[in-house]
C-alpha cells in the first residue's frame, strides 16, 4: 500500500501522458508475458527430441525465435517510449521549478538554499525521470513472478509452494532493508546539500576568507558535515550490501532445494527431463525477476527521496505569492501612496504607521541611517516581503491587486551590486528587448556605448562570471542602461552613483532628472549632488518617514552626518 501511495504521489507533481504512460507500462509487461514462454518452448523440445518427434521439436524451435525477436522489437518500443516520456517529465519539472523561482518572495530564497538547489538540479530532477522506469521495471517484475510461480506450481505443486513460500520471505526481506537504505539516503542527500552549500559560500566570500583569520573554522565546519555525509553514507552503504549479497542467499538455497526434491523425483517417481528443464527454467524466471524488483525498488525507495525533494520546493508555501490578484490594467502612470503602513519581522520594527505619496514623473530620494529602513522600503514596494498592516498604492490601486505580470513589467530595480549572466554583453541586454537599436541607444545615454565599442568584441563581448571583468562603475551604467530597456514605469535604484567617478556621477545625475519628466524614479542614495537634484526627500528616522522639498530643508532639519548607506 505504502508503494501505491507513492507511485499516486509521483503523478500528482506533473500530470501524466497517459497513453504514452500507459503504452510503457503494456509493452514491457508483454515482454515479461513472452519472456515466460522460453522456458515452456525449451521444455518441449527437449521433450519432443527425446521422444524422437524431431518435426515438432522444430516446430517448437521456430517459436522460440519468433518469440525471441517479437521480445527484442517489444523493447526497442519500450525504450522509445521511455526516452519521450523522460524528456517530458525533464522539460516539464525544469519549467515548474523556473516559475516557482520567478514568482516567489524573498522568503522562498531563504528558507531553500543554493547547495540545496544545485543537488536538486543535478540528481533529484533526472532521478524524477528515472523513477517512472523503476516504478513500470517493478511492476511488470511482480506480473512475471506471479506467472512463472503459478506455472511451477501447475507443473508440480511441492516446488510451486516452496518457491512461492521463498519469494514472499524474499520480498519482507528487502522491503525492510530497502526502507533503510532509504532513510539513510535521505540523510546522506541533506549532508550533501550543506557540503555544497559551503563551497558556494567559499567561492563568494573568498575575499573574506583571505583576508579573515577564519579559513580554520571554515575547514572545521566542511569536515564536521563531511563526518556526518560519512556515517549516512556507511549505513546507506550496509543495507544496500544486505540487498545486494544477503538478499541472494534466499533464491540460491531456494534452488539447491528444488533440485534436490527433483532429483528424488527423478528416481523414485520416474519425473519426466523435461518437467526438471520446465521448473528450473521458470524458477531460473523467477530469480531475475525477484533480482529486477530488487533493483527496482531499490531505485524506488533512492529516487522517491528525490521526489520529496522536489516536492520541498514546488509546494512551498509562500503565502506572499498567493496574494496576488488578477488586474490587468496596464496603463500605469506611476502615483505611489503609503498610508498607514507597519513592517515589523521577528527581529525589527522598521516601519511605524508610515504615511507618504509619491507623485508621478518625478525624481524622490530616500536617506537615513543604515539599518533604517531604505532597502525594506524598496523590497516593499517589490512586493517581496507582506505588510504588517496598511496600505501601499499605485495609481489608486492596491499594489497587491495587480497581477504579477502586469506589476512586474511596471516596475524595474536597479541595484547597487547588479547581476548579469554569463554571456555576451548584447546577449544580456537582449533578454529584455531584441531591439538592437533600441540597446545602443540606451547604452549611449548612460554613458557606457563608448566604453564597449573599445572592446576587441564591442558588444560580442562576454561577460564571465557575473561580469567580473568590467569595473564595478561599468557594471552599474550597463545595469542603469538594461533597467531603461523595459518598459517599467518606476524606477527603484539602490545606490547606483557610488561606484562612480565625479564626471560620471554628474552624467547620471542629469539623466536621471531627464528620465523623471515621464517616469517615477526612487533613489536611495548619500550623494549630495544627485540628493539636491531631487524633487522630493524622503528621510527615514526611528521608524518614521519624512518628506522634505529642498536640500537646503534637509539641511535644515536633519542631522545630515547620520545619513549612511544601507547594503
Amino acid at each position: 500500500m505504502n508503494l501505491l501511495k507513492k507511485i499516486k504521489e509521483i503523478f500528482t507533481i506533473i500530470p501524466p501522458k497517459k497513453l504514452l504512460t500507459f503504452l510503457f507500462f503494456l509493452t514491457s509487461t508483454i515482454g515479461y508475458v513472452i519472456a515466460a514462454y522460453f522456458p515452456y518452448a525449451a521444455s518441449q523440445i527437449i521433450k519432443f527430441i527425446t521422444e524422437n518427434l524431431k518435426y515438432n521439436a522444430l516446430l517448437y524451435t521456430l517459436y522460440l525465435a519468433i518469440a525471441y525477436i517479437t521480445y527484442e522489437l517489444l523493447w526497442y518500443l519500450n525504450y522509445y517510449i521511455y526516452s519521450k516520456l523522460q524528456v517530458y517529465y525533464s522539460e516539464t519539472i525544469h519549467n515548474k521549478f523556473f516559475d516557482k523561482i520567478i514568482n516567489s518572495s524573498q522568503k522562498f530564497t531563504k528558507k531553500i538554499d543554493k547547495g540545496k538547489m544545485l543537488s536538486l538540479v543535478n540528481a533529484d530532477i533526472p532521478n524524477y525521470c528515472f523513477l517512472i522506469d523503476s516504478t513500470v521495471s517493478y511492476l511488470s517484475a511482480i506480473i512475471m513472478v506471479f506467472i512463472s510461480s503459478f506455472l511451477i506450481f501447475k507443473a508440480n505443486v511441492l516446488t510451486g509452494i516452496i518457491a512461492m513460500l521463498s519469494t514472499i520471505f524474499y520480498l519482507l526481506f528487502i522491503t525492510k532493508t530497502t526502507t533503510l537504505f532509504a532513510k539513510y539516503l535521505k540523510a546522506e542527500k541533506k549532508q550533501n546539500d550543506y557540503t555544497n552549500n559551503i563551497y558556494l559560500e567559499e567561492l563568494t566570500g573568498l575575499k573574506e576568507i583571505k583576508t579573515l583569520p577564519i579559513r580554520t573554522k571554515l575547514e572545521q565546519q566542511l569536515n564536521s558535515k563531511l563526518k556526518n555525509f560519512t556515517q549516512a553514507f556507511t549505513k546507506k552503504r550496509k543495507y544496500y550490501e544486505h540487498n545486494e549479497n544477503t538478499s541472494d542467499l534466499i533464491p540460491h538455497y531456494t534452488k539447491f532445494l528444488l533440485y534436490l526434491i527433483l532429483i528424488i523425483y527423478l528416481a523414485k517417481y520416474n519425473a519426466t527431463l523435461d518437467l526438471i528443464i520446465l521448473i528450473i527454467g521458470y524458477y531460473d524466471q523467477i530469480v531475475e525477476s525477484l533480482n529486477e524488483m530488487l533493483q527496482s525498488y531499490t531505485e524506488i525507495e533512492q529516487y522517491y527521496v528525490s521526489v520529496e525533494r522536489i516536492k520541498d520546493v514546488l509546494y512551498f508555501d509562500d503565502k506572499l505569492s498567493l496574494l496576488y490578484g488578477n488586474y490587468e490594467e496596464d496603463n500605469i502612470f506611476g502615483s505611489i501612496v503609503f498610508k498607514n503602513v507597519t513592517y515589523e519581522t521577528k527581529e525589527k520594527l522598521y516601519f511605524n504607521n508610515i504615511n507618504f505619496e509619491i507623485k508621478p514623473h518625478t525624481l524622490n530620494v530616500i536617506v537615513g541611517k543604515s539599518g533604517s529602513g531604505k532597502s525594506e522600503l524598496f523590497n516593499l514596494l517589490l512586493r517581496f516581503q507582506k505588510l504588517t498592516s496598511g496600505d501601499i498604492f499605485l495609481d489608486g490601486k492596491n499594489i497587491y491587486t495587480y497581477s504579477d505580470s502586469i506589476y512586474s513589467s511596471n516596475i524595474t530595480l536597479v541595484k547597487q551590486e547588479p547581476f548579469f549572466y554569463n554571456m555576451s554583453i548584447l546577449n544580456n541586454l537582449k533578454l529584455v528587448t531584441k531591439n538592437k537599436e533600441n540597446i545602443i541607444t540606451a547604452c549611449q545615454k548612460v554613458g557606457i556605448h563608448e566604453f564597449i565599442m573599445s572592446l576587441p568584441k564591442k558588444y560580442n563581448t562576454e561577460l564571465n562570471q557575473n561580469a567580473y571583468n568590467l569595473s564595478d562603475g561599468q557594471k552599474q551604467l550597463l545595469s542603469i542602461a538594461r533597467a531603461l530597456l523595459t518598459d517599467a514605469e518606476i524606477f527603484l535604484m539602490d545606490n547606483i552613483t557610488s561606484s562612480l567617478d565625479q564626471k560620471t556621477n554628474n552624467e547620471i545625475v542629469s539623466f536621471l532628472k531627464k528620465l523623471s519628466q515621464d517616469h517615477t524614479i526612487l533613489v536611495i542614495t548619500n550623494r549630495d549632488d544627485l540628493i539636491a537634484a531631487a524633487d522630493q526627500i524622503l528621510c527615514l528616522d526611528n521608524k518614521v518617514i519624512k518628506s522634505y522639498s529642498s536640500f537646503s530643508e534637509l539641511q535644515e532639519k536633519y542631522s545630515y552626518e547620520d545619513k549612511g548607506e544601507e547594503k
